[in-house]
């Protein structure tokens, strides 16, 4: 993945990320989306057809498409 832009690009503080979902499971919630662009990709991801959304993901994740 390492050649691929999704998985080069900077990535939320992991440990962030985890206090965010410690805190969301102790006070019962069922999930927790962490940080402002997540937010905004699950809020788009809920509308847009799933043939796009697999699209997108395709140009991410396609090996050579790292940014150089």
């Amino acid at each position: 993945m390492m050649d691929t832009n999704v998985g080069t690009t900077e990535k939320d503080d992991a440990a962030e990320v985890a206090d965010n979902g410690f805190e969301a499971m102790m006070k019962g919630e069922g999930d927790v989306v962490s940080g402002f662009k997540n937010k905004v990709q699950s809020a788009v991801a809920n509308v847009m057809p799933a043939g796009v959304l697999a699209s997108q993901h395709r140009k991410m994740a396609e090996p050579g498409s790292a940014k150089k």
